[in-house]
């Protein structure tokens, strides 16, 4: 760290990451997609929710995957209008809706997802920009239906309903399915649902369908807290009493950032805890239209 070069290297990486979107370019989207595979970046839907993980495989992850995004499909009400997945991920919503047909428009700012997206669906229009700059003066009223399928949560609230009442079509219809805090955590992903609610009805937005699939979500995240309870975490542990005892100087320099490392593992496990993820969090399917 103190040698001139590496110093220079180290403050250009540090300014880059300050540049660096989560939107642009998400290496933990990209690795879910990679891991779980179908193209779906989703909770999946589960019809019987108290299956324990331990019974579980990738295979039965995929499908309730698919069926999470047909639910979302079974809410559209004009199958010849045309439909915006407003962060498409990696298009598994897409491939149902081409192969159903729909006419599809994608929407995603992130660099992995626009190739992947392009290079399988190159006919499907692909809007690379976040979803408050979607260019007004080609989709003002365009969308008979707007789909956000675990993408609200990364959007401004006031700026998200202010661009879906501008892109949404005369009796047009939006579908979104994510998952709300319910109450103060230091987990902060998700709006707050008090304050969802209250935007709602301040924008005049009419509910016209509400669901909580919070229970039928909750395998998923066992499943994955499971294994990194019982690989991740055992795995770091070998690691690092390997790194102690083979390079104990190293091991010596580097033992705040092990700290850390150690930290931010048990961390971002607690995020897949399913306890903790129902206790502090709703996932919510609505179907909303514009109020008079």
């Amino acid at each position: 760290m103190l040698h001139p070069r590496h110093a220079v290297q180290l403050l250009k990486r540090l300014r880059k990451e300050d540049r660096a979107t989560k939107a642009a370019d998400d290496a933990q989207l990209r690795l879910y997609a990679e891991v779980l595979g179908g193209d779906f970046l989703n909770y999946g839907y589960f019809y019987t929710p108290d299956i324990p993980p331990e019974k579980l495989s990738l295979h039965d992850i995929q499908q309730a995957q698919l069926r999470y995004g047909q639910l979302l499909i079974d809410q559209i009400r004009d199958r010849d209008g045309p439909v915006l997945d407003a962060g498409c991920g990696m298009g598994g919503l897409l491939n149902l809706l081409v192969a159903q047909g729909y006419s599809p428009t994608a929407l995603t700012p992130n660099r992995s997802q626009i190739h992947y997206v392009q290079s399988k669906h190159p006919a499907v229009p692909l809007v690379q920009v976040r979803f408050e700059q979607i260019p007004l003066e080609k989709y003002r009223r365009h969308f008979s239906t707007v789909i956000t399928s675990e993408s609200l949560q990364y959007m401004k609230l006031s700026e998200a309903l202010a661009m879906l009442e501008q892109i949404l079509a005369p009796g047009g219809r939006w579908i979104l399915c994510d998952y709300f805090r319910t109450c103060e955590s230091t987990r902060k992903s998700g709006h707050r649902w008090d304050d969802f609610t209250r935007a709602l009805q301040e924008g005049k937005w009419k509910v016209v369908s509400e669901r909580d699939i919070t229970r039928h979500t909750l395998p998923s995240v066992g499943y994955v807290y499971m294994w990194g309870r019982r690989v991740a975490v055992p795995v770091a542990g070998f690691v690092l009493a390997r790194l102690q005892r083979k390079r104990p100087a190293l091991h010596y320099l580097l033992e705040e950032v092990i700290d850390e490392i150690q930290k931010y593992l048990l961390d971002h496990l607690d995020l897949v805890n399913p306890e903790i993820f129902a206790r502090e969090k709703k996932y919510m399917l609505l179907v909303v239209e514009r109020g008079a």
